[in-house]
């Protein structure tokens, strides 16, 4: 990747050369996050350091042409959970570009068309009005006009009956593309102006399955275009447009987003119509509309991110059941959510070091021929990002530039966390009542997690000679909010629990860069729990820093000695 030593090298201060392996940590850690996320990462020595390289990164990649510095408009925006706040900008105004800012100015209530990160939307606006349940349901409940395909080929026939909206909602039900429907119904004489009756008629009868229901993701603007009319169904609105406002709009104050062009005097927007009468801006389809034609500026964007990270509109389990993989692609590293572009991230695990491991960031991109966006969440983290693009060059854009943001602020709020749990985790704990127990919790570099490198329970050493790991397990005596996860101030309980690699590691596989074969051989996910609490401890926090220790296998409680 073009950015990888860039980044790597002056972000996260680890020397990559020829020389150089990018290795996964011998412990295989618990897919999460290796610490709790509970403190303001905005001022840690890893943001601060990420904020004040991004500019020079972006200007690598207008020198190498990888950006047009003239044609393009881009807008970054980087925000986090825990102060519910923007904690980064970025933008630039190409040139070329001047005359298409409606209000002479660029800033995050700045209005872009955000394409495909539209999907993301329809989908939370479906699950907010009617849980994720519905996911399991067959489309024929909500459209029932679907059903009664008249071809007995079934290499021509859609079986809707087969398909549930949760295949739709994750690309898995066949639907492909709305061109050829388009190609049928073209109105010369009107050609924004399509019905949802002829949408879902053409649907029933004439769309070719691409795939076989579930088989596996393919990209599907046309089940989109049907998750839209489920929308409209599920809420009792006659439209996609309605039925979003009420849903999704209203509730979180999403006032400058819409599936219609904005208009009026004040207006401020990036209105490519203005240098470009070739332009999308304006370009609106009510039928397609579910797929890709909102518009929207970055604060609704970080508005609408921080909703799911707090789980505003959601309930905590219903959010973190959202937010997971529901297919693979051909790619280790890219998965499907509904409609989530999972990113599976290997990030060094402390700063300078070539040991790794998981993360998932979650993302929809979006483009509009000269509009493009990313839209991205880091949930072992609590950030998140935005990034709107306008411009002839917009389409390659967008990838360098997710690619520059993802790779500066996201291993950044990770060593964020390392730090944090240096300071107010790692440390000396102790019984005073009971003689000979205590417990030394460590931050260790090139590995996850906290180490235990030190427990005595009345002086029987606990920790045999093993390589445990603390991992928390998103349990806090808050709430069951994910909110509460980003919490920072006040006291509250997080629980965690200890993990044993298999003695002797075996070797990573060979695509993680280890010595081994295929396979992986670690099961440390299988291992939790087997002898009940005896792996659990249970932080007690007062404004981010740890205090004490509770041990609920043994009713014991060790107390901060330093």
């Amino acid at each position: 990747m073009f950015l990888h030593k860039v980044l790597v090298g002056s972000v996260l201060g680890f020397l990559a050369s020829s020389a150089a392996r990018i290795i996964a940590t011998d412990e295989v850690p618990l897919i999460g996050p290796s610490f709790i996320s509970n403190f303001d990462l905005s001022n840690s020595i890893a943001i601060q350091s990420a904020k004040l390289k991004f500019p020079g990164l972006v200007d690598s990649l207008f020198s190498t042409g990888a950006l047009n510095r003239t044609d393009l408009v881009f807008s970054v925006d980087v925000f986090s959970a825990a102060t519910n706040s923007s904690i980064y900008n970025y933008s630039h105004v190409g040139h070329d570009a001047n005359k298409s800012l409606t209000a002479g100015i660029l800033n995050d209530k700045t209005i872009f068309r955000i394409g495909s990160v539209t999907k993301l939307f329809t989908v939370y606006a479906i699950i907010a009005k009617a849980g994720i349940e519905v996911f399991s349901q067959p489309v024929t409940k909500y459209l029932p006009e679907l059903a009664g395909n008249s071809s007995a080929d079934p290499l021509q026939r859609l079986r809707w009956e087969d398909i549930t909206v949760g295949a739709l909602a994750s690309q898995q039900a066949g639907t492909g593309g709305p061109g050829d429907f388009f190609a049928k119904y073209l109105k010369p004489d009107d050609p924004l102006n399509y019905t949802s009756r002829e949408f879902l008629t053409f649907m029933r009868e004439d769309k070719k399955p691409v795939i076989s229901p579930f088989r596996n993701a393919i990209y599907s603007d046309a089940g989109f275009a049907v998750l839209g009319q489920v929308l409209a169904r599920l809420s009792g609105q006659k439209t996609y447009t309605d039925a979003i406002r009420d849903m999704l709009f209203e509730p979180l104050g999403l006032g400058s987003t819409s599936t219609k062009v904005p208009t009026g005097s004040d207006l401020n927007a990036i209105d490519r119509s203005i240098v470009d009468k070739n332009s999308s801006w304006g370009l609106d389809l009510e039928v397609v509309a579910s797929s890709g034609g909102l518009y929207a500026n970055g604060a609704d964007l970080r508005t609408a991110g921080l909703s799911i990270l707090n789980s505003e509109l959601l309930s905590p389990a219903t959010t973190s059941e959202w937010m997971k993989p529901r297919s693979g692609t051909g790619s280790l590293v890219e998965l499907v959510g509904a409609p989530w572009e999972i990113s599976r991230l290997e990030i060094p695990v402390t700063p300078g070091s070539n040991r790794t491991r998981i993360s998932d960031l979650y993302t929809k991109a979006g483009g509009n021929q000269d509009y493009t966006a990313i839209f991205a969440l880091a949930p072992d983290h609590g950030i998140g990002f935005s990034i709107l693009i306008a411009g002839s060059t917009a389409t390659p854009a967008r990838w360098p530039l997710r690619d520059g943001v993802g790779e500066t602020f996201i291993p950044a709020a990770e060593h964020a966390a390392w730090e944090n749990a240096r300071r107010n985790l790692a440390g000396t704990f102790v019984d005073q009542s009971s003689s000979g127990t205590n417990l030394t919790l460590t931050v260790d570099k090139g590995r996850p997690g906290l180490g235990l490198k030190s427990f005595w329970i009345k002086g029987v050493n606990g920790r045999h000679n093993a390589h445990w790991r603390l991992y928390p397990t998103g349990l806090n005596s808050i709430s069951r909010s994910l909110s509460s996860l980003y919490r920072s101030k006040g006291k509250m309980r997080v629980a965690h629990r200890m993990a044993e690699p298999e003695i002797p590691m075996k070797p990573r596989a060979a695509v993680e860069g280890g010595k081994g074969g295929l396979f992986d051989n670690s099961f440390t996910w299988m291992n939790l729990d087997f002898s009940g609490p005896a792996d659990e401890f249970i932080f007690n926090l007062e404004d981010e820093r740890l205090v004490s220790v509770e041990l609920p296998a043994s009713g014991l409680v060790l107390n901060r000695a330093k």
